[in-house]
């Protein structure tokens, strides 16, 4: 397969080096434009035979220059921004250090790495949703205090569209303390820059997914032995994930797909014509078997549950959900485990929740109806201020994250954010040994011309064929690259068969050892077998011999 692949890039390699001889010498000044259109015809044959071998080129019916694969521009197109955002919780002031420009540290700065996408998830996206957030739940505001949040930002491709959106990360150390870095890994594959102001539901869905990952963020900095589970409880993931959805929704990303259609046929949230229906979508799932979905309907009802509980409100709204959780978050800021504080606030262990959702509860029907009924029309996210739309934000006109003044808690370090808009998600696996996950991926490439940057190119004029010099010399560029990549593949393979061929080798020789004769024991028991047969065959001639010498003496 390799080699089929470094085949064809051979051949683009000889088109791509017959095409800069072609703009070279359309470049010259001595030649007509009826003589560079005849070149340029040449030039468009080329272009077409490009495209042909990046279509056809295939192994056992496998493409192997897919249209989803990576871009063979990804050395050249990724881009990597180099600034320091601050975020003063003391004074609300924003600080911009853009080190690669050498510009200093000054208050207000906006961001502008080159990238819409990165440059509203710095400036509005974190400062306005950490607001948000510490707005909603009080008690890590308090936690934080004026600590500063140290943070990197990685616009890049993850594992491909509609899976993995994005991805809260951090490190820490075992023994105890703060977490040491923490970032946003954004997928590339699921946000473009064209998203940024279209209000798209590709915006609403960055909005909400931004929101969920920075509620992890909070949680991984102010309760990091829970997250991490480095002192005994690790926080189980219907507890991490419904607690992050209540940022940033639980029905933008369509977990809850089934609750919105049932919520849409409802007269108003008191409407209980739909309750079997919601009672049998609760009985379905598990909130651990369904983390985002009824993960979220789960942290939700605690939420309502606690605030209830403690003399507040029974109205379904998302300031009385998020009032609950923010009492049970501060009992495990203290130190209190989790299924003790949930217990303390709503008077129902997780057990008992968990038996509520498989019963199709009334009570947690009645919720849920209601929950869905004031959500129909946006997210569900309990950081929005009822101003601001409340749980129906992310609507039309009503976004989940503001743009107003935001907090200042955090700093994306190591200054640095990282865009790169080149992956790709078509790949190869090719089992190297008998073991399961004994395999080799490698990436396949797109190869035509338009991911080459040549699908425009033509030599009509001097400009046009000065121009194509360029474009051909990036794409040979680019294309060397990839073959490099095929190439290296090509010899990790041979040292994978050079290994294997010595594991098969010995194993040989050890089974042969194991089946092969013992020589030195089979030759004593031949000669133990020959002493007892000559023993045998004297004392059988022996007997023969004493009637022969009877008779003698009779006679």
């Amino acid at each position: 397969m390799v080699q089929s692949a470094e085949g064809a890039l051979n051949e683009v390699h000889e088109m791509l080096h017959r095409a800069n001889e072609l703009a070279v010498k359309a470049a010259n000044g001595t030649l007509s434009d009826e003589d560079r259109a005849m070149v340029d015809a040449e030039v468009q044959q080329i272009k077409r035979e490009i495209d042909n071998t990046a279509k056809n080129t295939v192994f056992n019916e496998i493409r192997l220059f897919p249209d989803d694969g990576l871009s063979p521009k990804a050395g050249s197109v990724l881009a990597s921004y180099d600034y320091e955002v601050t975020f003063d919780f003391a004074n609300g002031s924003v600080a911009v250090n853009q080190q690669a420009n050498g510009v200093s540290s000054r208050p207000g700065v906006q961001v502008n790495s080159g990238s819409a996408l990165a440059d509203k998830i710095a400036n509005q996206y974190i400062p306005n949703a950490v607001q948000q957030i510490f707005d909603a739940f009080p008690s890590f505001a308090t936690a934080q205090g004026t600590t500063e949040i140290k943070m990197a930002l990685n616009v890049k491709f993850i594992d491909g569209p509609g899976n993995t959106l994005a991805l809260a990360g951090y490190t820490y150390s075992p023994s105890g303390g703060k977490p040491k870095t923490m970032y946003i890994n954004v997928d590339a594959a699921d946000f473009k820059d064209a998203d940024i102001g279209s209000g798209s539901d590709k915006e609403k869905q960055l909005e909400s997914t931004i929101a969920h990952e920075l509620m992890h963020t909070v949680m991984q900095y102010n309760l990091t032995d829970g997250m991490s589970g480095r002192n005994g409880e690790k926080y189980p993931t219907w507890f991490v994930e419904g607690t992050a959805q209540l940022a940033g929704g639980g029905f933008p990303t369509n977990w809850n797909n089934e609750l919105l259609y049932y919520a849409d046929k409802l007269a108003d949230e008191d409407d209980t014509s739909q309750d079997a229906n919601i009672a049998k979508y609760l009985q379905k799932y598990t909130m651990q078997g369904r983390p985002y979905g009824h993960g979220y309907l789960g942290a939700a009802y605690i939420g309502y549950l606690a605030n209830k509980q403690n003399g507040g409100s029974a109205d379904v709204t998302g300031a009385n959900i998020a009032g609950g959780m923010d009492l049970i978050f501060g009992d495990l800021i203290k130190g209190k485990k989790l299924d003790q504080a949930i217990k303390d606030r709503t008077g129902k262990s997780i057990s008992e929740i968990n038996g509520l959702f498989s019963s199709g509860n009334g009570d947690l029907t009645e919720f849920a109806r209601k929950l869905a009924f004031n959500s129909k029309d946006g997210a569900g996210s309990v950081i929005v201020s009822q101003a601001a739309g409340g749980l129906g934000a992310g609507g039309a006109g009503k976004p989940i994250i503001g743009s107003g003044a935001g907090s200042g808690a955090f700093t994306i370090d190591p200054s640095q954010v990282n865009v790169d808009f080149s992956g790709g998600s078509a790949n190869v696996a090719i089992q190297v040994g008998s073991e399961a996950g004994q395999h080799i991926d490698f990436k396949l490439y797109q190869m035509n011309t338009q991911a080459l940057g040549l699908a425009d190119m033509n030599v009509n004029t001097v400009e046009d064929a000065s121009d194509a010099i360029n474009f051909v010399k990036e794409a040979i560029i680019n294309v060397s690259s990839v073959r490099s990549h095929y190439g290296a593949v090509q010899n990790r393979l041979e040292h994978t068969i050079a290994n294997l061929d010595n594991v098969v080798e010995n194993t040989t020789a050890a089974e042969s050892r194991i089946r092969d004769t013992d020589m030195a024991k089979e030759m004593v028991a031949h000669a133990n077998s020959q002493v007892l047969l000559q023993a045998g065959q004297s004392m059988l001639a022996q007997a023969n011999r004493s009637s022969e010498i009877i008779l003698g003496l009779l006679g």
